[in-house]
């Protein structure tokens, strides 16, 4: 699952950089690749400032450090960056620092990164609190240990706390701004019911914790399943149930358009169950009818699964039967 940061731009300053600081700044930006987010305000004056600060430094650093900016701050439409309105006055007259300070306030990232002298800023000011990470010591901080036991596969959802589950999905979907749901076996027509109870969880914790999700006009639902291939079920009858007992509940209950569509799948390529982010791909081992009929969660595994994301743009490419 995934963790998230804030970056002071003076961290990657060129008078920090000997080999071990390189070292700690590179494992910094391939976790984040990994299963991070880099939190930047709306405006960009954090993002602007860190590539600066890249293209400045020596060319061995550089070297080490240019293409990873490049793949989270500059390739189109990166997953690993978030950019959020700040609460200041004036956003674009503060200092970088006053800016990232009050950006990883607002949106309760996991760490505010920043150098050595900022710390001690910080500290003078009395806003120095256990989510500040200084660069220099990424390695041995604790938010790169969080993020290092999220990036692993984690047990099995019935053997955790629920208020872990609750925890392992809120890092999910906090900063995304729509949600899309695959499950094959929504479409079989049997415990839609179940499915409903699944889905309406993790909107629920959505609609309570997304840095987005409590914003007018802003948040967009789409369920995939496809169709009944043992022929159990009319596409009429499959229709209704789908209104009946999945979509037309959820919509009343949550303030977004929950929009599902059913595939047809000859080749039967649509088989996993995932949970889809505008930042994650979540495959849902046992699928999204995620509770027992006793209220307690079924047997089921997260995992973080990025690389599957061509697979689900070809099973939201099947023809739709119903839509």
């Amino acid at each position: 699952m995934l963790v998230s940061a804030v970056v002071d731009p003076s961290a990657f300053d060129v008078k920090y950089f000997n080999e071990l600081y390189t070292i700690q700044t590179v494992d910094f930006l391939k976790g984040i690749q990994k299963n991070g987010l880099l939190i930047v305000d709306s405006e960009n004056r954090l993002r602007d400032a860190l590539v600066k600060q890249v293209v400045s430094l020596p060319i061995k650093p550089q070297q080490r450090l240019r293409f990873l900016i490049q793949e989270l701050l500059l390739k189109k439409k990166s997953k690993r960056v978030v950019g959020c309105l700040v609460s200041l006055n004036d956003p674009s007259s503060a200092n970088l620092l006053d800016l990232a300070y009050h950006l990883k306030t607002d949106t309760k990232a996991d760490a505010l990164v920043v150098a050595d002298e900022s710390l001690e800023t910080l500290k003078s000011d009395q806003r120095f609190n256990e989510g500040t990470v200084p660069l220099s010591e990424y390695r041995d901080s604790d938010f790169e240990a969080e993020r290092q036991r999220y990036e692993n596969q984690i047990g099995s959802i019935d053997m955790l706390p629920k208020s872990e589950v609750e925890e392992l999905i809120i890092r999910s979907i906090r900063f995304t701004k729509w949600l899309r749901f695959y499950d094959p076996y929504i479409g079989i027509g049997n415990r839609t019911s179940a499915f409903r109870q699944g889905i309406e969880y993790i909107l629920s914790l959505w609609h309570k914790h997304g840095f987005f999700a409590s914003q007018r006009g802003i948040g967009s639902v789409d369920i995939f399943t496809r169709r009944d291939l043992a022929g159990r079920t009319t596409v009429r009858d499959q229709r209704q149930n789908i209104i009946q007992k999945l979509t037309t509940p959820l919509s009343k209950n949550l303030p977004w358009p929950i929009n599902f569509s059913v595939k047809k799948d000859p080749n039967r390529i649509f088989h996993a169950r995932y949970l889809e982010t505008q930042h994650a791909i979540i495959r849902v081992e046992s699928g999204l009818d995620l509770f027992n009929r006793n209220g307690e969660f079924r047997r089921n595994f997260f995992t973080l699964n990025m690389a599957e994301s061509s697979h689900l743009k070809e099973c939201r490419n099947l023809p739709n039967v119903i839509r």
